[in-house]
């Protein structure tokens, strides 16, 4: 994530959150008029994602709010996790409208038909692809300004569909043409096909910040190469990291010179935080500073997963 502010990211966040609640609304409305005049079931599997889409985006707004929420006296760590929730709620609305749009498809394939006035379907779902793809350009800047979950689930289904309008409209143009109407009801089983990577998709995101899992490799390693560059850290040990909306946590503790007085000791642990602040937007740092050579105290219940010793 590039360095924004945690208020440059609300407002990203809040900008992106409404103009997928506009998107989707007009597609819902465009595609419904659409399927009423067509029946067409790829124009109907489209539909069904849009509202899918609709009442996600909704969710996110009023998740993204409750995320950027200040930590309370309940939730001193932040209501980060909001985020990941509202994923994982996505999930299941996702997975029933993928589940809706096979069925459906499914009985359209036994009982093909020619579609009613198929350039109505056709220009709903040009419209819907141009539209679908404005947002997801939007959305991918806004991931890239933010890294937010919220934001990164919402592109990920609003992606999806990108590919399964293309082929929906593909399907309605070529199956009008040569007189396939079955292809329109395997667009539509594509389109269900395509809601269902979606919601793994999302689950594949939402699931690792639910339970805490360590920070990529990469993020480590510069967290390892700062405090390898301090001089007066002698070494380090209990690193934990991990994540919770755009938020990353880092908790380690230090090794320093038993002689240190408790101001210079206290001054090189702040540095060490500034440090790791700068390096990453977004992040609490505790630290916890150890005197070199002596044994950790038996009352420690937590064990090292990382132990670096001493330089």
């Amino acid at each position: 994530m590039t360095g924004v502010s945690r208020g440059d990211r609300s407002r990203w966040v809040r900008v992106a959150t409404v103009a997928a609640i506009l998107v989707a609304s007009s597609l819902c409305i465009l595609k419904a008029v659409g399927w009423l005049m067509t029946g067409s079931t790829a124009v109907l599997g489209s539909l069904a994602d849009s509202s899918i889409d609709l009442l996600a985006s909704v969710a996110a707004a009023v998740a993204a709010r409750f995320a950027a929420t200040e930590p309370d006296n309940n939730h001193k760590f932040g209501h980060h996790k909001a985020e990941a929730l509202f994923a994982m709620g996505q999930v299941v609305l996702i997975s029933v409208s993928a589940t809706l749009v096979i069925w459906e498809s499914t009985q359209r394939f036994y009982e093909a038909a020619p579609l009613d006035k198929p350039d109505i379907a056709v220009g709903s779902l040009a419209i819907s692809l141009f539209a679908t793809l404005v947002l997801v350009t939007f959305q991918t800047i806004a991931v890239k300004k933010t890294d937010s979950l919220i934001i990164k689930s919402d592109r990920a289904h609003y992606l999806g569909d990108v590919f399964a309008l293309t082929g929906a409209l593909a399907a309605v143009l070529i199956g009008e043409t040569y007189g396939i109407p079955r292809l329109d009801a395997i667009a539509g089983l594509v389109m269900g096909g395509f809601l269902g990577h979606s919601a793994i998709q999302v689950s594949k995101i939402a699931i690792p910040q639910l339970m805490d899992q360590e920070l990529p490799e990469a993020d480590k390693n510069k967290i390892k190469a700062i405090l390898d560059n301090n001089p007066q850290v002698k070494g380090y040990h209990a690193l934990r990291t991990r994540k919770a909306g755009g938020k990353r946590f880092i908790q380690l503790d230090i090794l320093l010179d038993a002689s240190l007085t408790f101001r210079k000791a206290h001054d090189i642990t702040d540095a060490v935080e500034l440090a790791l602040e700068a390096a990453f937007s977004d992040t609490d740092v505790i630290i916890h500073s150890d005197p070199i050579g002596e044994a950790r105290p038996e009352r420690r219940v937590v064990e090292d997963v990382e132990d670096y010793g001493e330089k």
